[in-house]
């Protein structure tokens, strides 16, 4: 409990009426002061009666579906039982992994329908949300005190990876099936007619043209090849390195559900191998909309796991279970040197099978810190440190490149962008 305005002025009054008895020195006088004391004692006892009727409750209301990353308004509808109008203060307590807006707000609550306040929020951890309770206040009717409370959010929201947006989805189904392969046989559909070649099978002989022509014309055939797209996630230590907004844990997992998407959009297929010191998981290469159901679900409920990555088992699990020459996309840490030798050795056991892409971020730039200007007597050590750090990490790609294998490091802002980019690539130039 708090006091108000009101209760104040009846202490001072009880104050000043002891002073002025004091002075006055009237015995009538001695006890006035116990007067503006009593009414506030009543007082509070009532507000604290009424208090207690009006039951206030929260319902706290996350946006459906709640991406990781994506901003959105966190909804609290306030109510009470009583049919007056009541005063409540509230200082919003975000759960872990929630960005919102915590200054305090009052909210005046009508019988009824109550009040919904809107909070600016922002997700920045996969799973289950519980509010925890929220402190509040309740204004008294005779505005005499605050009274404190703790209000409890029922609902329990879940964040979800993100996806692509309408737009983007457009766009990946337009080129669907853009991979195309001219081959003799029954295909998707003509792509051209040619001269009759020793060999060709009776069935891709084009016997209209040939009456026309009064010469033997083949068809060949256009038909869709069809890729396997396999995801390799390092949810070890490594993957909880803040990275810009999110752990990197969180831009392995949006990059992934959207790269699901944008596969299936292109009518091949996606998998996914979740991996820390041992394989957590592992879905093989499905097409369609139910890969990216199957894809999704798994990244949903995948947790950082405290222990060192192991690569190497990651590798051998898409060996056994994908039969199929794929695209590899490995989401993990290529700075740490540690990690180094058995990235290499995981490399040389997808290869020459699998083409391995290793994809890694960054949240620093050794270049600029190395260039940059010195302003303090700590900056040349600085510098030196992040061009030795430059080096090694230039020369750890070039080993890996070395091998084989196609390597990007990216930084957050560039990461999604980058990795769809270099998917077309692939594609386009037949890679896979």
């Amino acid at each position: 409990m708090n006091l108000r305005q009101n209760g104040l002025m009846l202490i001072l009054a009880a104050a000043l009426l002891g002073i002025a008895a004091q002075w006055a020195g009237v015995p009538a006088m001695s006890n006035l002061w116990t007067l503006p004391l009593g009414l506030l004692l009543l007082g509070l006892a009532y507000e604290r009666w009424v208090c207690a009727r009006a039951s206030v409750s929260l319902s706290v209301h996350s946006p459906t579906p709640w991406h990781l990353a994506h901003s959105g308004e966190v909804h609290w509808q306030l109510r009470h039982a009583l049919a007056r109008t009541l005063t409540v203060m509230v200082a919003p307590c975000a759960p872990v992994g929630i960005d919102v807006m915590t200054n305090v707000r009052t909210v005046w609550v009508p019988a009824g329908a109550g009040a919904t306040v809107g909070l600016p929020a922002v997700s920045r951890r996969l799973g289950e949300i519980r509010w925890p309770l929220q402190p509040a206040r309740l204004a008294g009717p005779l505005g005499l005190a605050w009274w404190s409370l703790k209000l409890q959010g029922s609902e329990r929201a879940v964040v979800v990876p993100a996806m692509l947006s309408l737009k983007e989805s457009a766009v990946g189904a337009v080129l669907s099936g853009s991979r195309v392969s001219h081959a003799i046989g029954p295909g998707a559909q003509v792509e051209q007619l040619r001269d009759y070649r020793s060999g060709d099978p009776l069935r891709v002989i084009d016997w209209g043209a040939t009456a026309r022509r009064r010469q033997l014309v083949s068809r060949d055939f256009s038909e869709d090849q069809h890729l396997d797209v396999v995801v390799a996630l390092d949810v070890g230590r490594s993957s909880r390195i803040q990275c810009g907004e999110l752990d990197r844990l969180g831009h392995y997992v949006n990059a992934a559900a959207r790269l699901a998407q944008h596969v299936v959009a292109q009518d091949d297929r996606i998998g996914l191998v979740l991996f820390g010191d041992q394989p957590l998981a592992v879905l093989v290469p499905t097409r369609g909309h139910i890969g990216v159901l199957r894809v999704r679900d798994m990244l949903s409920r995948i947790q950082s796991q405290n222990t060192d990555s192991n690569v190497i088992h990651a590798a051998a699990q898409v060996l056994k279970r994908v039969r199929q020459r794929s695209l590899v996309v490995l989401l993990t840490d290529i700075e740490d040197a540690s990690s180094a030798g058995q990235l290499a050795a995981a490399l040389r056991v997808l290869q020459p099978r699998h083409l391995p892409f290793v994809v890694a971020l960054s949240q620093l730039d050794p270049g600029a810190i190395a260039d940059s200007a010195p302003q303090d007597w700590l900056d040349p050590w600085m510098s030196l440190a992040a061009g030795h750090t430059l080096t090694q990490r230039e020369r750890g790609i070039r080993a890996l490149r070395a091998s084989g294998a196609q390597v990007m490091l990216s930084t957050p802002v560039d990461f999604e962008r980058t990795l769809f980019e270099k998917y077309a690539q692939f594609r386009q130039r037949r890679r896979i």
